[in-house]
């Protein structure tokens, strides 16, 4: 340790300037860590006070009843990179996120020694980072450490984008039950069934291949590859340290900072709960049934809905797989065939004849139809209005006459309305269109305000939105007092998710009745994907408004985007919003 130079107190303005410099130098260090496990361990220096000053779990360690006499403390369950961001955060308050991986080692360092601020500050790193490729690891360790919002996001992007979800590689590592709850979606976006048992067939492939390795690794320990499923199951006891450590460490440490407590082996720990036994089992198999039987494949395969498939599509693939016995195959092609079969599905597979319900306008594969508009904006909203719809929401005020009825010829219900256009400058604006699955009126007798949640699964510049205009009142149309439209004057504005303002405008100017209107914000703003925003606007103006129950998923060309995010009181009246306007 190179001696501290005279007065360098001097140069250090700040606080966290000192506290940087103390736990680089080491100076006036009262303990030591030795953080991994060998050949890769590192000593690292710190200070008790500062440290106990952060957190109770180290004030316990050091100043509790039973302080920690051990030095160096070995750290053995948290990466030597995430301990040095640890450390970094106490003693400077910066947080140094750089991936993925990281922030998950940081996040499990931080609920370690009960470090609030930076737990919330990685689980938001893990939200803006999420993809398919890492939605179903981010799922784990949410659900690891009861992270329920992050698993709800994770699951929401395995459901919107399930088939790049399954096809990349790092689906054949993810664990067993996380397979078994993907299967169990109700929505998933792919074009059959197939893309599951697909799915399934390259996973208990990459399975059998690493039982073969660990079989045949020379540190494994227990019966050979040809041992019986019993003595197969009970090689689930992590042997291993997280990656990046050696496989074999006799060193003596404490139980709370064992390598089996880190994400990575608990994760470790639950793979290899699922390599044992995944061949499908006939239902007559003579295993005996433990009650706290492991997860297999099988309970995989359960979940897949073979009786949507057609008698090809299963003929030429799942009936010819290892994954299902010759009386299992006959068995749901007898299914397939025949509605009013009388022999029974094998025991716990899907009876379900309906397919997946696939979330609207979900890229090319979906097949979902996407209506196109290449009308210019604003677009008449003439909708259809029937006297059989219930009564109109309204905040009071019933003497305002309601608006006429006419026929319409607007977006089909059910179908996304994805709108571009060119503009006389170079901004490319693209709408994002909601279509409208019932609508509604509402009366507007003051102030009516309307706001939407949203995300989206690419960077984007959002430039503004699109709300309806009036319907002229019943006197207006016979008056004809309504031909020139009326002063609109509303306020919109767009929130992050912490509930700062980001951009807003005000609009005031005479317009049509009956049209779609864009309101642009005073400057754009640059959208992170998956993460959640909030789009409000408030009309000014005393009428009729068609509000409408509008779509939650929608594609505008490449770009995916989901509405209603979180809580149902975070959008009010979002029918009113009926698109987002941006570019990218």
């Amino acid at each position: 340790m190179a001696a501290a130079p005279t007065d360098w107190q001097l140069e250090c303005i700040e606080l966290k300037q000192r506290g940087a410099y103390l736990l680089q130098t080491g100076q006036w260090s009262d303990c030591t860590f030795l953080v991994g496990s060998e050949p890769n361990q590192v000593v690292i220096a710190g200070h008790k006070l500062i440290l106990a000053m952060a957190s109770p779990v180290f004030e316990a360690m050091f100043y509790g009843g039973m302080p920690e006499r051990n030095d160096p403390i070995p750290i053995l369950d948290v990466q030597i990179d995430a301990f040095k961001a640890l450390l970094e955060y106490i003693y400077t308050g910066n947080i140094n996120l750089s991936s993925f991986d990281k922030a998950c080692e940081l996040c499990y360092g931080a609920k370690k020694y009960m470090l609030p601020h930076l737990v919330k500050e990685c689980t938001r790193y893990l939200w803006s980072d999420l993809y398919p490729k890492n939605a179903c690891r981010a799922y784990e360790f949410a659900r690891l450490f009861d992270e329920n919002v992050l698993m709800e996001k994770c699951l929401q992007i395995i459901s919107t984008n399930t088939k790049d979800v399954l096809n990349d590689s790092s689906f054949e590592e993810v664990e067993l039950n996380t397979v078994i709850t993907v299967f169990s979606l109700d929505h998933l976006n792919i074009d059959s069934e197939m893309d599951l048992f697909n799915a399934a067939v390259r996973y208990s492939k990459a399975m059998d291949k690493r039982h073969a390795e660990r079989s045949s690794s020379p540190s494994t320990e227990g019966p050979s590859a040809e041992g019986t499923s019993e003595q197969r199951e009970s090689e689930t006891a992590p042997k291993s340290p997280p990656p990046s450590t050696s496989k074999d460490n006799t060193q003596v440490v404490n139980v709370e900072s064992s390598a089996e407590n880190s994400p990575a082996a608990a994760m470790e720990a639950c793979r290899s709960c699922d390599n044992p036994d995944h061949s499908a089992q006939p239902p007559d198999s003579k295993k005996p049934k433990t009650s706290e039987s492991k997860p297999t494949l099988r309970s995989a395969i359960e979940k897949v809905r073979f009786l949507t498939l057609s008698a090809q599509q299963f003929a030429e693939g799942p009936a010819r797989s290892s994954l299902l016995t010759e009386s299992e195959a006959f068995t749901v092609l007898m299914n397939i065939l025949s509605n009013n079969s009388d022999v029974p599905m094998p025991t716990g597979f899907s009876t379900c004849r309906s397919p997946r319900k696939q979330l609207i306008g979900c890229g090319p594969s979906c097949n979902m139809t996407t209506f196109v508009v290449d009308t210019p904006s604003p677009v008449a909203v003439e909708q259809v209005w029937d006297n059989s719809r219930p009564a109109p929401s309204t905040n009071t005020c019933p003497s305002y006459p309601r608006p006429t009825r006419h026929e319409s010829l607007w977006p089909v219900l059910g179908m996304v309305v994805d709108h571009t256009e060119r503009h006389n400058s170079d901004l490319h604006k693209i709408y994002c269109q909601r279509a409208v699955v019932q609508q509604t009126d509402c009366l507007n007798t003051s102030v009516l305000d309307c706001s939407v949640t949203f995300m989206v699964d690419k960077n984007i510049c959002l430039l503004g939105v699109q709300v309806p205009t009036q319907a002229p009142s019943e006197e207006s149309a016979v008056t004809g007092s309504g031909a020139g439209g009326y002063s609109e004057l509303l306020y919109a504005h767009l929130l992050d998710a912490d509930g700062a303002r980001l951009t807003y405008t005000h609009y005031t100017s005479r317009v049509p009745y009956r049209h779609l209107l864009d309101i642009m914000f005073n400057r754009p703003v640059y959208i992170q994907r998956n993460k959640v925003y909030k789009v409000g606007i408030v009309f000014n103006k005393v009428g009729w408004y068609p509000m409408g129950t509008c779509a939650q998923q929608v594609a505008a060309e490449s770009v995916f985007f989901n509405f209603g995010i979180g809580q149902s009181s975070d959008s009010v009246r979002d029918g009113l919003i009926r698109s987002i306007i941006f570019t990218y």
